[in-house]
């Protein structure tokens, strides 16, 4: 028996349909291979602390580590290491007040940063007074710096003994003083932590992201979203020398 071409088509319509709500009824369309959603952090640092300098990104594309890029740093390529992270180190890598160009890219794909920052100026912590180096009962501690050209804000943070609180402060007045609260030298219970209390303060320009080996915490209001071509957030820094605080009970 032969079909005519008209039943044809409509039992090839007919076909198209079943397997059509077969399906869920919905019609996927995939977006281009070179459309995603790039997310870049990264800081370059000069540590006076560790006498080297620091540059590290991470970049993630659709919320995963992005591994291809090509991150320069001036006209040095930093090291793909992996899981989204690239890191190069060296003594130094830029000067005090140096404009740093920042270009991240990836071939085949949208994802094109060209920024620079400012390497902010040296400056050093002023000297504490001998009774709050040796900090007997844990009371408060004024900390005063020096300004540091170039630099955008500041912020304090205390590396704490295991157990005690610690403390972390964004300088908002910029008028570099803030004042290490008794509760820094404390547990949660209020009970004192006996030890010695490593006292940093950064100098930024734009703004200051986590990198590997940074051994003091970062305090919450500094800038973000400022890449354009991306999301994320790119800074620099300095860490001046730090102070040590000994807390002791006095017994």
């Amino acid at each position: 028996m032969k079909c005519s071409s008209t039943t044809m088509k409509a039992l090839i319509l007919f076909l198209l349909i079943v397997f059509f709500f077969s399906c869920g009824g919905k019609v996927v369309t995939r977006p281009p291979d070179d459309e995603h959603e790039f997310t870049v952090n990264g800081v370059v640092v000069k540590d006076m602390n560790l006498g080297k300098d620091i540059a590290y990104f991470s970049i993630l594309r659709d919320g995963n580590p992005f591994a291809g890029a090509i991150v320069k740093v001036d006209s040095d390529t930093l090291e793909d290491q992996g899981n989204g992270n690239y890191y190069m180190e060296g003594a130094p890598l830029f000067g005090f007040q140096q404009t740093v160009s920042l270009s991240i890219s990836a071939e085949g794909t949208d994802l094109n940063v060209a920024t620079s920052v400012m390497i902010p100026g040296s400056f050093f912590i002023e000297e504490l007074p001998a009774n709050d180096q040796f900090n007997v009962g844990g009371h408060e501690v004024p900390v005063q710096w020096d300004a540091s050209a170039q630099a955008s804000g500041y912020f304090l943070s205390v590396a704490a003994p295991t157990g005690a609180l610690g403390q972390t402060v964004l300088d908002e007045g910029n008028d570099r003083a803030e004042t290490i609260s008794p509760d820094a030298f404390r547990d949660v219970q209020g009970e004192l932590v006996e030890g010695f209390y490593d006292v940093y303060v950064v100098a930024y320009d734009k703004s200051f992201v986590y990198y590997p080996g940074i051994v003091f915490q970062l305090p919450a209001g500094l800038p973000s979203g400022n890449v354009t071509g991306a999301n994320g957030t790119i800074g620099a820094g300095v860490v001046a020398p730090l102070t040590t605080i000994e807390v002791t009970s006095g017994k």
